[in-house]
Protein backbone atom coordinates (compact mmCIF):
# COMPACT_ATOMS: atom_id res chain seq x y z
CA UNK A 1 0.00 0.00 0.00
CA UNK A 2 2.82 2.64 0.86
CA UNK A 3 3.49 3.33 -2.97
CA UNK A 4 -0.54 3.18 -3.74
CA UNK A 5 -2.06 6.94 -3.66
CA UNK A 6 -5.20 5.38 -4.24
CA UNK A 7 -5.58 3.53 -1.72
CA UNK A 8 -4.32 6.31 0.77
CA UNK A 9 -7.21 9.01 -1.06
CA UNK A 10 -10.15 5.96 -0.21
CA UNK A 11 -8.38 5.88 3.06
CA UNK A 12 -8.43 9.98 3.61
CA UNK A 13 -12.33 10.17 2.47
CA UNK A 14 -13.42 7.76 4.25
CA UNK A 15 -11.76 7.34 7.78
CA UNK A 16 -13.79 10.37 9.35
CA UNK A 17 -17.08 8.96 8.53
CA UNK A 18 -16.99 5.09 7.54
CA UNK A 19 -18.11 2.79 10.70
CA UNK A 20 -15.04 0.76 10.64
CA UNK A 21 -12.64 3.84 11.45
CA UNK A 22 -15.78 5.56 13.89
CA UNK A 23 -15.58 2.17 16.10
CA UNK A 24 -11.72 1.68 16.18
CA UNK A 25 -10.99 5.23 17.03
CA UNK A 26 -13.74 5.06 19.67
CA UNK A 27 -12.13 1.82 21.41
CA UNK A 28 -8.96 4.27 21.63
CA UNK A 29 -10.30 7.14 23.15
CA UNK A 30 -12.00 4.44 25.42
CA UNK A 31 -8.72 2.52 26.58
CA UNK A 32 -6.84 6.41 26.67
CA UNK A 33 -10.27 7.54 29.41
CA UNK A 34 -9.94 4.45 30.95
CA UNK A 35 -6.24 4.39 31.81
CA UNK A 36 -4.96 8.05 32.89
CA UNK A 37 -9.22 8.23 34.26
CA UNK A 38 -8.76 12.20 34.45
CA UNK A 39 -8.74 14.13 31.33
CA UNK A 40 -5.35 15.29 30.32
CA UNK A 41 -5.00 17.22 27.18
CA UNK A 42 -1.36 17.76 27.16
CA UNK A 43 -0.39 13.75 27.30
CA UNK A 44 1.88 13.32 24.95
CA UNK A 45 0.72 10.55 21.95
CA UNK A 46 2.12 9.25 18.75
CA UNK A 47 0.48 7.70 16.20
CA UNK A 48 3.11 5.07 14.37
CA UNK A 49 2.37 4.49 10.96
CA UNK A 50 -0.54 7.13 11.55
CA UNK A 51 -1.73 6.81 7.42
CA UNK A 52 -3.83 9.75 6.55
CA UNK A 53 -4.19 10.88 9.91
CA UNK A 54 -7.81 9.55 10.99
CA UNK A 55 -7.00 8.60 13.93
CA UNK A 56 -5.26 11.72 14.83
CA UNK A 57 -7.73 14.05 14.13
CA UNK A 58 -9.98 12.57 16.13
CA UNK A 59 -8.08 12.46 19.62
CA UNK A 60 -8.11 16.40 18.64
CA UNK A 61 -11.73 16.82 18.41
CA UNK A 62 -11.52 15.52 22.19
CA UNK A 63 -9.59 17.54 23.94
CA UNK A 64 -6.24 15.82 23.14
CA UNK A 65 -3.42 18.73 21.20
CA UNK A 66 0.08 17.12 21.96
CA UNK A 67 0.10 14.73 19.25
CA UNK A 68 2.83 13.11 16.68
CA UNK A 69 2.79 10.86 13.89
CA UNK A 70 5.03 9.09 11.37
CA UNK A 71 4.25 6.87 8.50
CA UNK A 72 7.03 5.80 5.69
CA UNK A 73 4.50 6.34 2.84
CA UNK A 74 4.71 9.71 1.46
CA UNK A 75 1.08 9.84 0.31
CA UNK A 76 0.41 9.49 3.82
CA UNK A 77 2.34 12.05 4.92
CA UNK A 78 0.91 14.66 2.63
CA UNK A 79 -2.51 13.71 4.10
CA UNK A 80 -2.21 13.69 7.36
CA UNK A 81 -0.17 17.43 6.77
CA UNK A 82 -3.37 18.44 4.83
CA UNK A 83 -5.35 17.86 8.13
CA UNK A 84 -3.08 20.50 9.72
CA UNK A 85 -1.62 17.31 11.52
CA UNK A 86 2.01 17.09 12.78
CA UNK A 87 3.55 13.96 10.82
CA UNK A 88 6.69 13.64 9.14
CA UNK A 89 8.63 10.18 7.53
CA UNK A 90 9.21 7.01 10.09
CA UNK A 91 9.72 3.64 9.88
CA UNK A 92 8.25 0.69 12.55
CA UNK A 93 11.40 -0.90 11.23
CA UNK A 94 13.99 1.97 13.32
CA UNK A 95 11.37 3.59 15.68
CA UNK A 96 14.56 5.04 17.64
CA UNK A 97 15.37 6.88 14.32
CA UNK A 98 11.95 9.36 15.17
CA UNK A 99 12.94 12.29 17.47
CA UNK A 100 15.52 10.52 19.36
CA UNK A 101 15.41 11.16 23.12
CA UNK A 102 11.65 11.93 22.93
CA UNK A 103 9.12 9.68 25.04
CA UNK A 104 5.38 9.45 25.09
CA UNK A 105 2.96 8.52 27.30
CA UNK A 106 0.22 6.61 24.50
CA UNK A 107 1.41 4.97 21.39
CA UNK A 108 -0.73 3.65 19.06
CA UNK A 109 0.23 1.55 16.47
CA UNK A 110 -2.97 0.97 14.29
CA UNK A 111 -3.24 -1.55 11.10
CA UNK A 112 0.81 -1.37 10.45
CA UNK A 113 2.65 -4.36 11.62
CA UNK A 114 1.61 -6.47 9.17
CA UNK A 115 4.21 -5.21 7.06
CA UNK A 116 7.12 -6.63 9.35
CA UNK A 117 8.51 -10.22 10.74
CA UNK A 118 8.32 -11.39 13.40
CA UNK A 119 11.69 -10.39 14.86
CA UNK A 120 11.00 -6.75 13.58
CA UNK A 121 7.64 -6.39 15.42
CA UNK A 122 9.24 -7.54 18.77
CA UNK A 123 12.16 -4.79 18.22
CA UNK A 124 8.96 -2.09 16.99
CA UNK A 125 7.53 -2.60 20.53
CA UNK A 126 10.40 -3.06 22.06
CA UNK A 127 11.32 0.35 20.75
CA UNK A 128 7.50 1.17 21.88
CA UNK A 129 8.43 0.52 25.23
CA UNK A 130 11.77 2.26 25.49
CA UNK A 131 9.86 5.33 24.85
CA UNK A 132 7.18 5.35 26.97
CA UNK A 133 6.62 7.29 29.81
CA UNK A 134 6.08 6.37 33.32
CA UNK A 135 2.28 4.37 33.50
CA UNK A 136 2.60 4.59 29.57
CA UNK A 137 -0.09 2.65 27.13
CA UNK A 138 0.61 0.77 23.95
CA UNK A 139 -2.36 0.45 21.58
CA UNK A 140 -2.41 -1.75 18.62
CA UNK A 141 -5.19 -3.16 16.53
CA UNK A 142 -4.20 -5.71 13.90
CA UNK A 143 -5.99 -8.01 11.09
CA UNK A 144 -7.04 -11.34 12.45
CA UNK A 145 -7.72 -14.45 11.28
CA UNK A 146 -6.39 -15.83 8.12
CA UNK A 147 -9.72 -16.80 7.16
CA UNK A 148 -10.66 -13.20 6.89
CA UNK A 149 -8.05 -12.69 3.74
CA UNK A 150 -8.94 -11.12 0.35
CA UNK A 151 -8.87 -8.59 -1.65
CA UNK A 152 -8.06 -5.84 1.02
CA UNK A 153 -5.30 -7.64 1.69
CA UNK A 154 -4.20 -7.96 -1.37
CA UNK A 155 -4.57 -4.18 -2.18
CA UNK A 156 -2.90 -3.11 1.15
CA UNK A 157 0.17 -5.11 0.80
CA UNK A 158 -0.45 -7.23 4.01
CA UNK A 159 0.60 -10.86 3.27
CA UNK A 160 -0.83 -11.86 6.50
CA UNK A 161 -3.14 -12.08 9.61
CA UNK A 162 -2.65 -12.90 13.44
CA UNK A 163 -4.14 -14.65 16.41
CA UNK A 164 -3.72 -13.47 19.92
CA UNK A 165 -1.35 -15.96 21.06
CA UNK A 166 1.02 -14.61 18.51
CA UNK A 167 0.95 -11.21 20.46
CA UNK A 168 1.22 -12.18 23.74
CA UNK A 169 5.02 -13.95 22.57
CA UNK A 170 5.87 -10.84 21.14
CA UNK A 171 4.81 -8.86 24.00
CA UNK A 172 6.74 -11.57 26.11
CA UNK A 173 9.57 -11.07 23.91
CA UNK A 174 9.37 -7.23 24.43
CA UNK A 175 9.08 -6.66 27.69
CA UNK A 176 5.54 -5.99 27.76
CA UNK A 177 2.44 -7.42 29.48
CA UNK A 178 -1.00 -7.37 27.65
CA UNK A 179 -3.78 -5.42 29.37
CA UNK A 180 -6.96 -5.46 27.26
CA UNK A 181 -7.83 -7.54 24.33
CA UNK A 182 -10.63 -8.41 22.11
CA UNK A 183 -11.24 -9.73 18.85
CA UNK A 184 -13.40 -7.27 16.94
CA UNK A 185 -16.81 -7.26 15.18
CA UNK A 186 -18.00 -10.52 16.57
CA UNK A 187 -21.70 -9.49 15.03
CA UNK A 188 -20.67 -8.77 11.60
CA UNK A 189 -17.91 -11.64 11.26
CA UNK A 190 -19.71 -13.84 9.54
CA UNK A 191 -20.90 -11.11 6.68
CA UNK A 192 -17.41 -10.54 6.38
CA UNK A 193 -16.02 -14.11 6.48
CA UNK A 194 -18.48 -15.05 3.75
CA UNK A 195 -17.64 -11.76 1.39
CA UNK A 196 -13.93 -12.59 1.63
CA UNK A 197 -14.57 -16.25 0.82
CA UNK A 198 -16.36 -15.36 -2.28
CA UNK A 199 -13.37 -12.68 -3.48
CA UNK A 200 -11.05 -15.37 -3.00
CA UNK A 201 -13.52 -18.08 -4.79
CA UNK A 202 -13.07 -15.79 -7.75
CA UNK A 203 -9.37 -14.91 -7.40
CA UNK A 204 -8.66 -18.52 -7.79
CA UNK A 205 -11.02 -18.86 -10.96
CA UNK A 206 -9.03 -15.81 -12.09
CA UNK A 207 -12.37 -13.75 -12.32
CA UNK A 208 -10.44 -10.98 -10.57
CA UNK A 209 -7.37 -9.26 -11.39
CA UNK A 210 -4.94 -9.54 -8.90
CA UNK A 211 -2.76 -6.85 -10.53
CA UNK A 212 -5.52 -4.05 -10.89
CA UNK A 213 -7.26 -4.53 -7.12
CA UNK A 214 -8.79 -2.05 -4.45
CA UNK A 215 -9.29 -2.69 -1.83
CA UNK A 216 -13.06 -3.11 0.09
CA UNK A 217 -12.98 0.01 2.15
CA UNK A 218 -15.79 2.32 0.83
CA UNK A 219 -18.63 4.30 2.28
CA UNK A 220 -21.82 2.14 2.39
CA UNK A 221 -24.28 4.97 2.22
CA UNK A 222 -25.69 6.26 5.24
CA UNK A 223 -27.74 4.30 6.01
CA UNK A 224 -26.45 1.07 5.97
CA UNK A 225 -23.08 2.80 7.85
CA UNK A 226 -25.48 3.63 10.47
CA UNK A 227 -26.86 0.29 11.11
CA UNK A 228 -23.29 -1.36 11.12
CA UNK A 229 -21.73 1.64 13.95
CA UNK A 230 -24.86 0.38 16.24
CA UNK A 231 -24.49 -3.04 15.67
CA UNK A 232 -20.60 -3.17 16.45
CA UNK A 233 -20.96 -0.45 19.30
CA UNK A 234 -23.81 -2.50 20.97
CA UNK A 235 -21.59 -5.96 20.53
CA UNK A 236 -19.08 -3.78 22.70
CA UNK A 237 -21.06 -2.48 25.45
CA UNK A 238 -23.14 -6.01 25.44
CA UNK A 239 -19.81 -8.35 25.34
CA UNK A 240 -17.03 -6.13 26.28
CA UNK A 241 -14.25 -8.43 24.32
CA UNK A 242 -15.26 -11.23 21.97
CA UNK A 243 -13.64 -14.26 20.75
CA UNK A 244 -13.50 -13.86 17.21
CA UNK A 245 -13.36 -10.98 14.50
CA UNK A 246 -11.43 -10.03 11.54
CA UNK A 247 -9.08 -7.64 14.07
CA UNK A 248 -7.61 -7.64 16.67
CA UNK A 249 -7.62 -4.87 19.65
CA UNK A 250 -4.93 -4.79 22.38
CA UNK A 251 -3.30 -2.47 25.02
CA UNK A 252 -0.13 -3.34 26.21
CA UNK A 253 2.19 -1.78 29.48
CA UNK A 254 5.55 -2.44 30.32
CA UNK A 255 5.72 -5.85 32.24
Amino acid sequence: MIDNRLEYLRMYETERKLWWYQILHGKVLSQIRKHFRAMDPDLKILDAACGTGGLMSFLKENGYSNLRGFDYSQHAIDFSNERGLNVVFGDLRNVDAFEPGETFDIITCNDALYFLTDEEIVRALTAFRNRLNRNGLIIINIHAFEAFSGTHDLAVGSSRRFKLEQFQAFGKAAGLRIGYTTYWPFALSLPILLVRQWQNYQIRKKKINVDHLDSDVEYPGDALNAVLKTITKAESAILGKAPFGSSLFMTFQPA
